[in-house]
């Protein structure tokens, strides 16, 4: 397992990174468009990436979806067909305007800092300079609110999440031909790999 592509938010002009989730069960499935895609690279373990945004009507929406089809014939997503497209997550690309009717909210950010990476996993939403909240009911966006702040005080309160030792075992681990996860214990890199609130949000 490597570091894990985000999914992105295209919000005010800039582009962002899906950090955390308050609702995944409810936020997107990909199987609710007949797709069926495998792990393409050990970067995009789930086999698809997505790129959401705001639409003319405040509306959360799926403007970009990179995938695969498990070398199947893929679907058409609201009478679309995908463009052959290499991407870690596969060969396809949707390109669309499918309206989600998310209500919860979702932790976007940009300007990672690279003393905070981990190996494995997503990253954590202080490790960015700038982040937000957004907030959706019923897929209409209602608020936003700036994180930023607050992300600087956890980066203060909170060591940096590789230590001296740690960083050690990546290398040694990379030199004996071992996985960026070596050394780490299974409950933390569970942690990692989770985007919802319970294990994210720390504002």
């Amino acid at each position: 397992m490597r570091a894990q592509f985000f999914d992105g938010f295209n919000f005010s002009t800039f582009k962002y990174s899906i950090v955390a989730i308050e609702n995944p069960d409810s936020f997107f499935h990909i199987q609710d468009f007949s797709l069926h895609p495998a792990m393409h690279t050990e970067a995009c373990i789930r086999g698809y990436t997505c790129i959401f945004g705001i639409n003319e009507e405040k509306k959360l929406t799926l403007q970009t979806l990179f995938t695969n089809n498990s070398g199947m014939t893929p679907p058409c997503i609201d009478e679309i067909s995908p463009q052959s497209f290499h991407s870690p997550a596969g060969d396809l690309r949707y390109d669309l305007r499918h309206v989600l009717p998310y209500t919860g909210s979702l932790l976007i950010a940009n300007h990672f800092l690279h003393a905070y990476f981990m190996p494995f996993g997503f990253q954590l939403p202080h490790a960015f300079e700038k982040v937000f909240e957004l907030t959706f009911s019923r897929g209409l966006f209602v608020q936003v609110r700036d994180r930023s702040r607050d992300a600087k005080r956890l980066r203060l309160e909170y060591a940096e999440p590789l230590s001296a030792g740690k960083k050690l075992r990546i290398r040694l681990g990379g030199i004996i031909g071992q996985s960026e996860e070596y050394g780490f214990d299974e409950e933390l890199i569970a942690q990692y790999m989770d985007l919802s609130y319970d294990t994210k949000y720390l504002f």
